[in-house]
This record gives structure tokens, sequence and C-alpha cells, in this order.
């Protein structure tokens, strides 16, 4: 990767180079995210001989599924370290010919205007600068092509305090987005929605410090049928999520 990162980028880079090797094994491991990973991957509504470009692929886990769904993937990542875990799982997974992998800054795409038909990206724009990155998505993006994005919230006063007790678990250049964030980088596209997932479920995390699994994964997915019933009679409570699937188009 060639172009100068900014003193962001390069905390950024340092740290997820720093984590790279080491697979999850906290609750994310435990399927924490899995209904707002469904959501997201669903709305890659056709992907069998689509071109995808995964946005900051960090381990390389989404770039794969979409590769065995019979898409054509470009991986990218700030961090080489991640590039590198997502080129060794795609060949062991029997999808390298799939998958192009480069160590790559989602604000400096090196493809040509309209070369994908698909974008999608896990937990990355809120370690990106929102004006810069959603001008390069559209630009990739062909005419219809879609944009599936799965992002934390930052309007949760429970899950703030946890942020601010637990700083090691993120960089500090990273920030949840807002509602309006959300907003902001719809504008370009001609067509926007996003859903919000865990509110009352974030009370399955009593059960991490005791280590129980099942009871984490079984309340989980009891609380987040409840939630998403709950947004859909109270939507102004779907701010307080811990997490959004946007999905724009242009």
């Amino acid at each position: 990767m060639s172009a100068t990162l900014t003193a962001r980028q390069q905390v950024e880079q340092t740290h997820h180079d720093r984590i790279a090797s080491r697979e999850r094994r906290d609750f994310y491991a435990w399927g924490a995210l899995d209904a707002a990973d469904a959501c997201a991957y669903a709305l890659i509504d056709s992907p069998a001989g689509s071109a995808i470009l995964d946005l900051g692929c960090g381990r390389g886990i989404h770039a794969v599924h979409f590769a065995r769904a019979g898409a054509r993937v470009a991986a990218i990542d700030l961090s080489g370290g991640m590039a590198s875990m997502t080129q060794r799982r795609a060949m062991a997974a029997g999808v390298g010919a799939r998958v192009a992998v480069q160590q790559m800054s989602a604000e400096s795409l090196g493809f040509a205007d309209a070369t994908f038909d698909y974008v999608f990206g896990h937990s990355v724009l809120h370690h990106t600068d929102l004006a810069i990155t959603r001008r390069e998505v559209h630009r990739v993006l062909k005419p219809g092509g879609r944009a599936v994005f799965l992002e934390p919230l930052d309007h949760n006063p429970a899950l703030n305090l946890f942020r601010y007790l637990t700083p090691w678990r993120r960089t500090p250049t990273e920030k949840p987005l807002s509602l309006a964030d959300l907003r902001f980088f719809a504008e370009p596209f001609t067509r926007s929605s996003h859903r919000e997932f865990y509110l009352l479920a974030l009370g399955a995390f009593i059960f991490v410090p005791f280590k129980s699994r099942t009871l984490f994964q079984h309340t989980l997915r009891l609380l987040n049928a409840v939630d998403q019933r709950m947004f859909r009679l109270v939507p102004a409570l779907r701010r307080y999520a811990w997490v959004t699937v946007l999905d724009v188009q242009r």
C-alpha cells in the first residue's frame, strides 16, 4: 500500500495488525451478532456471479462466505496482518481463486468507477472518515448497485459506559455511528434503509462472566425476537440498539 497514511489510519493499522493473528474467543465467537449478520448477508441477495467488495475484510469470514456463494470477492483491509489472514482463510476454505486480497484503505480505493455489484462492510465505517468513504463507495458501485454495512450505534448510555471502561477492546480513533451519521452516509444514494438489533437482548451478556455460552445464546435469541417486535411498535427505541444494518443503493 503506497499511499501515505494519516495519523488516524496509522493508529488503526497498528491496532489491527497487532490483533490480526488472534481469533475471537469472546462473546463475538459465541454468535453475539448472528441475527444482525444474517440480516446483512440476506441483503446481498444475488451473490452468485456478482463482483463484491469486502470493505475492511478483517479475518476474512465474510469474504469466504460470499465466495462460497459464488461471488468474485475483492477483499481489502488497511491492516496487512488482516489481509494476510483473509488470504490464508480463503485458501484453507478452497475459495482462494475467488477472493482477491489487497492491503488498501477504504478511503482510497484502487478500483475503477462502477466496478462492483455490491459493497459489504462489517464494523468498518466507524473507523473511517465517513465523507471520504461515502464518496469512494458510491464511486465504485455500479448504477443500481447495493452497499450493506453492519455498524455499532452510539446512542445507548450503557453501551457507551462499557466502551469507556474497556478501552483496550477498540482503537481510540473509532467512533460508533449516530442516526445522523446514517442519514449523512445515505445522502448520495437513491435509496436507503436501516434495521437495528439488540436492546433488551443486551441482557444476555450477564451470562458472559459465568462463561455460560448456552444460556447466553438462548437468552440472546429470545430477547432479540422481543426487541424486533418492540422496535416495530415503538420505533423511537431503535436508536438505543447496539448495532444497525445499513442498506443503500446507488
